[in-house]
C-alpha cells in the first residue's frame, strides 16, 4: 500500500451541540480558502482505504469513498458503519484509515490513540447534521417540548417533566389518547445515542422500553411500521412514512426553539439538535 493511505489517521468527528441560543449565523459559516489549489491526482496510490465508524455518515463515506477509486482505480475502499465508538478503536488498531464519528471523541479514546501513535488523531469536521425526533406520518402531533420528549425516552426525567407512556399523556386527545407510546433508539454503540441522551435527556437514563435499533434507517423504519412509534434519528434518514417534529425548550412556548428542521435550519444551525460531523 502507498506510504501517502498508511500514514492517514483522519477523525471525523461531532465538534460540538449549537443550541439555538448560541446558534451559529450564516455570516460565521465556514468558507473554504481561496488560496488552496485544485487537488491534482497523483501516480503510485493503491492498496486498502478503510474507514470503520459512524451510521450516519456511512452514505457520505461510501460517496466519498468511489469518488476517490474514480481517481485511483487501484484502491480498494472499504465503509462499515457500525456506530461513532467503533471509530476510534478502529484508528487505534489500524484496521481503519479514517473513523467517521456523530460525537466529540472521548479523552480515553485520544489517549490510546496518542499513547500508540504519539500524536493526536486529526480532527475534520465534513458536514453539519440535525438528528430529529420523528413519528409516524399519520400521528397528529405536530411538535413537543423537550421536557415531554425526554417523559418519553427517559427514566430519570432530569427536565423535570411528567412519565409520558401514551399518547395522551403527551395532551393528545382522540383517537391516539389510548395508545401506547412505541419508542425507537440507537444503541449504545452510537453517536446519535449519546448525543440525543446529552441534549434531549440531559444525560438521563433512557428507559429500559425503549427499541435499540442498530442503525438509523432501522429507527426510522422502525417508527414507520407503528402507528403510535417514534424516535431519534439523523434528518438525512427521513422517509415519506414518518414527519419530523417541531420541538421547544418549555411546554405551550413557541419560541425560540420551536422550529422544525430543514435544510435551511442546520445550514444556519438554528436548531438545538445540529452537530458538526
Amino acid at each position: 500500500m502507498n506510504t501517502s493511505l498508511k500514514s492517514l489517521a483522519l477523525l471525523v468527528f461531532a465538534a460540538s451541540a449549537a443550541t439555538a441560543q448560541s446558534a451559529a449565523p450564516a455570516a460565521d459559516a465556514v468558507t473554504v480558502d481561496a488560496k488552496l489549489p485544485d487537488y491534482a491526482v497523483t501516480s503510485g496510490v493503491s492498496g486498502n482505504l478503510n474507514a470503520v465508524g459512524s451510521d450516519t455518515l456511512i452514505n457520505l463515506m461510501t460517496f466519498w469513498g468511489e469518488g476517490f477509486k474514480a481517481r485511483y482505480p487501484n484502491v480498494n475502499a472499504q465503509v462499515e458503519g457500525k456506530g461513532s465508538s467503533t471509530a476510534p478503536v478502529a484508528l487505534t488498531t489500524g484496521a481503519a484509515n479514517v473513523g467517521p464519528m456523530s460525537r466529540e471523541m472521548k479523552s480515553s479514546e485520544v489517549a490510546a490513540f496518542a499513547g500508540k501513535f504519539g500524536y493526536k488523531p486529526t480532527k475534520i469536521a465534513v458536514a453539519i447534521d440535525a438528528l430529529a425526533v420523528f413519528v409516524h406520518k399519520d400521528n397528529p402531533v405536530s411538535g413537543l417540548s423537550l421536557s415531554q420528549v425526554d417523559g418519553i425516552f427517559s427514566s430519570t426525567r432530569k427536565r423535570g417533566g411528567q412519565d409520558i407512556n401514551t399518547w395522551g399523556d403527551a395532551k393528545l386527545t382522540g383517537a391516539f389518547a389510548s395508545k401506547t407510546i412505541s419508542a425507537f433508539g440507537r444503541n449504545s454503540a452510537s453517536g446519535t445515542y449519546g448525543f440525543f441522551k446529552e441534549t434531549s435527556l440531559k444525560n438521563g437514563d433512557y428507559k429500559s422500553s425503549i427499541k435499540e435499533q442498530p442503525g438509523s434507517s432501522a429507527v426510522v423504519q422502525g417508527v414507520a411500521a407503528e402507528l403510535s412509534g417514534i424516535g431519534y434519528s439523523g434528518i438525512g434518514y427521513k422517509t415519506s412514512g414518518v414527519k419530523a417534529l417541531a420541538l421547544s425548550e418549555k411546554d405551550g412556548s413557541l419560541l425560540p426553539m420551536r422550529t422544525t428542521p430543514t435544510a435551511s435550519t442546520v445550514a444556519t444551525r438554528s436548531l438545538a439538535s445540529c452537530t458538526s460531523m
